[in-house]
Parts: structure tokens; sequence; C-alpha cells
């Protein structure tokens, strides 16, 4: 779940400095699979809209040469084949022992804990502690501890509930050992929290664990972040734009061929998805191989 940045997090207690853990600009920017699959598609338009029986087609539509090179532009800067080998090394670094891409994975398991047992212990600890004490107790509990956006900050965010509630186990309240017998019986069970402990374990050691890697200013490296995921932004623009425009004019199996439009196969079907084939704009796609969803939907 995306949660708002706290106006507290830097402040919590026991927080270390921006020099002992990596910034988020030097984590690895990761690309989503719809991301992925807009940019496979954005260049399959690219080359093969060069082609004779498309090109001359597509520049009726406008389709100009100064937009094709805008196309190419920002194709290479959303895949960062212009960013720097430097900037790569400091971010397959960024974690130490842990690369930058099992970083990553490591922090979004450490993140989905987090959304999952944060809320469910505030709702336990509301239902299982009595009316008159729970607003204190869940104070107490949850005092300097608020859910982090996904980064490092979720490390110390986690690292802290657990010892929060090994602290339970030990109180000898009673509303206390009723919160961590309830919370143990949902699931966070100790096994489960030595997951979570080996886990935080491996980011927290992983860094400045190897050799320094090329020193790259953090304003750089956001810099080069921030125009890729521009660039992302402004391809996914350019090609919605074209994309409705020439599916228009173009046949269905020439959209196919443009990446306009994607194939549903039959295993598609079988799996129970509803698959419509678009009628033939022009009457070409006798020989269109598979199924073709109706009405393709802009790249979000």
């Amino acid at each position: 779940m995306p949660k708002a940045k706290s106006a507290s997090a830097s402040r919590q207690p026991g927080a270390r400095g921006a020099a002992s853990e990596p910034s988020e600009a030097s984590l690895p920017l990761v690309l989503t699979a719809a991301e992925q699959d807009l940019l496979g598609r954005a260049l399959r338009l690219l080359v093969n809209v060069q082609a004779a029986p498309f090109v001359e087609r597509a520049r009726r539509e406008g389709y100009t040469a100064e937009e094709h090179r805008e196309g190419w532009r920002l194709l290479k800067l959303a895949s960062g084949e212009q960013r720097s080998l430097e900037h790569l090394f400091v971010e397959a670094s960024s974690g130490g022992v842990v690369e930058g891409a099992e970083r990553m994975r490591l922090l979004q398991e450490v993140d989905t804990f987090e959304n999952t047992w944060f809320p469910r212990a505030r709702a336990i600890i509301r239902r299982v502690v009595p009316r008159e004490r729970r607003d204190g107790f869940e104070a107490a509990f949850f005092k300097n501890l608020e859910q982090q956006p996904l980064g490092p900050a979720v490390i110390m965010s986690v690292g802290t509930f657990l010892r929060r509630v090994e602290g339970l186990a030990r109180n000898s309240d009673g509303d206390a050992k009723k919160v961590h017998k309830t919370l143990t019986a949902r699931g966070l069970t100790e096994a489960r929290m030595q997951q979570v402990r080996e886990q935080l374990a491996r980011l927290e050691a992983g860094a400045g664990a190897q050799g320094q890697p090329p020193r790259v200013p953090a304003a750089e490296l956001e810099r080069a972040r921030k125009e890729q995921r521009e660039a992302l932004e402004g391809l996914r623009d350019w090609f919605n734009d074209w994309a409705t425009t020439l599916r228009q004019v173009f046949s269905v199996k020439a959209q196919i061929q443009l990446g306009l439009t994607v194939v549903k196969r039959a295993a598609a079907a079988a799996a129970g998805e509803v698959v419509e084939e678009e009628p033939p704009l022009d009457g070409d796609d006798d020989d269109a191989e598979g199924e073709v969803a109706g009405a393709e939907p802009l790249l979000g």
C-alpha cells in the first residue's frame, strides 16, 4: 500500500546517519512490468514504422521525422541507455554484499511485512486491550513508530516494531501478554519474526561491506533517475498519442506488427479471459495469427 512520507520519519530516535545507509537516490530504478512492456512496444513501433508499407501512411497522419526522432530520444532515456556506467556501479554496490536488485527485493519484502503487521497490530490492540486504557497502550506501543515509504527507512521502522513485539512477550502486564498471544495466533510467530530479522540483518550488513564504489555525487544520481523517470512518462504519452492515431488507419495485422495491438493467444482465453477479435479496418487481415483485444487500452 502506498504511504505518504512522515514528517517525523527523519527524526526517529536511533536513526542512522546518511553515511551509514544508502540514500534512495543510490538505489536502482526498478521498472514495472507495464513499463517494460511500454519500452518493448515503443521499440517495435519505432523500428517497424520505417518500413515502406507503413511510413507513407503514417506520414499522412502527421508522423514526421521530428516525431520519429522524439520517440527514439524518449526511448533511449527511458531505458537508461544514456546513463553512465559509473551510475550503474553505484546502484549495484549500494547494498554492499547485497547488490542493487537483491537489495530492492529484500526492501520490498520488508515493506510488505510492515504494510501487513502495523495495521493488524493496531487493530488487535484496540480490540484486546480494555477500552479505558487502549488509547494509552496503543500510543505507547507506536510511540515514534510509523509506516514508512518503500526505501531504507523501513529497515528502521520494522526493526523497532519487532523489538516492541518482543517486549510484549517479556512484559508482566496481562494486556501486553494478550496482545502478544493474539498476534502469534494470527501468524506473527517467532519463526516469522526470525525470518524478517534475517532479512534486516542482510540489509544492514550490506552497507559499505564491499570496496568503495565510484564516487558519484548524490545530486547527479538523483538528477539521472529523475530524467529517466520523466522520460518514461513522456514515452508513455508519445506512444499513446500515436497508437490512438495509427490504430484508426492500419489494419489489425499491421497494428500487431507495429506493437499497437497485443495478441491474446488461445491460452489466455482458455484460462477464462474474455477475448474479442477486432474486425479488420481495411479487409487484409485474413492471415493474422491469434486473437486480438477489441479496444486496446492506453498504456498507463
